[in-house]
């Protein structure tokens, strides 16, 4: 008897990742809680760049676009966040998107 086995293979639809960064950057540009604190949301190929004036800001946008990511049915898995660092006047988080 043979024995079977499968890979498990994750992909990234590219789509959907920037569907659920450019609703995220909308939500972020309307949000009154986020006018006057430098807040963006930023994706260059598999790298997704947050920025705000501080810490909790920067936090606070990331899980902005969790919740996207999830309404869009990506895994959060997919998203690879560090911790915020300071860089100037701003702190900022970068995500890469990993399968």
């Amino acid at each position: 008897m043979a024995d079977s086995s499968f890979d498990v293979v994750s992909k990234i639809d590219p789509m959907e990742v920037e569907n659920a960064t450019n609703q995220a950057r909308k939500e972020i540009e309307q949000r009154y809680d986020f006018k006057g604190v430098g807040a963006s949301v930023e994706q260059s190929g598999e790298t997704i760049l947050i920025k705000a004036n501080s810490e909790e800001r920067a936090l606070a946008v990331l899980d902005v676009l969790q919740s996207k990511f999830i309404r869009r049915g990506l895994s959060l898995k997919t998203l690879d966040s560090g911790d915020p660092f300071p860089s100037g006047k701003e702190y900022r988080i970068e995500s890469q998107l990993k399968e």
